[in-house]
């Protein structure tokens, strides 16, 4: 069956380990090619003669909203403060399976105030060396379960799902437990890198208060591109 367009939702920026928050548009690696002329005096025709030269790997252009607390945002502007070549990672949603990564470095930051409008950020990642593609999504989890006083995970769990909540949770914390076989696991919690999972293991105790926390698990297979789930857990009391 042919595949059909598919919306942005979900999109999500890595620099290194932690998501870059609160965004509303991101780019991708603007790949040209360039060409070098070797158009002689025996070209047939007159007709000028081309062989490629190097590939540019362009920019990458994000845009959204200021959120100095965001650890994604706080990373983005301590990379342009270095000037080292940081790690990037564009993941789109599950359904798609694709993603780009890709090392890079950041050349500029801005922060814009309107009337009217919220705070914007603005920021533009240079690609530095071949950025990679990749097609065909990891096989992801196969097994998904969270336990702590009170909650319920819903919906059921099923590998093709990836947006759950796990609401009703009265405990000071929880742990979550994720299954995938020759796949690396990594959890965020309100986008922030929190810890490596280990296949079929509880993770460490995550410490919950009243109100809520959304929790990400990436879960990624060499060469393929990575799938994310996100269960939205509530504490009421």
């Amino acid at each position: 069956m042919t595949k059909r367009a598919t919306r942005s939702i979900g999109t999500k920026i890595l620099i290194g380990l932690n998501a870059i928050g609160d965004l509303s548009s991101i780019g991708s690696p603007s790949i040209t090619q360039e060409e070098i002329d070797v158009t002689t005096l025996d070209s047939e025709g007159g007709y000028r003669e081309f062989i490629a030269g190097f590939k540019d790997p362009g920019e990458v252009a994000i845009s959204g909203f200021f959120v100095p607390g965001d650890a994604g945002q706080a990373a983005f502007y301590d990379a342009l403060e270095t000037g080292e070549v940081q790690q990037f990672e564009i993941i789109y949603p599950a359904s798609l399976g694709a993603s780009w990564s890709f090392p890079g470095i950041v050349t500029a930051y801005s922060v814009t105030s309107e009337t009217e409008e919220a705070i914007g950020f603005e920021g533009t990642i240079r690609v530095s060396g071949k950025p990679s593609m990749n097609i065909g999504a990891s096989g992801g989890l196969t097994a998904l379960a969270l336990a702590g006083t009170g909650g319920a995970l819903a919906p059921a769990f099923a590998t093709g799902t990836n947006y759950y909540t796990f609401d009703g949770v009265t405990a000071a914390s929880f742990t979550i437990t994720a299954t995938a076989a020759s796949h690396t696991l990594k959890l965020y919690i309100d986008g922030t890198y929190s810890q490596d999972l280990t296949s079929g293991q509880a993770s460490a105790a995550i410490p919950m208060s009243v109100g809520s926390k959304k929790l990400t698990i990436v879960a990624s297979e060499a060469g393929k591109a990575p799938v994310t789930y996100e269960v939205v857990v509530v504490k009421v009391s």
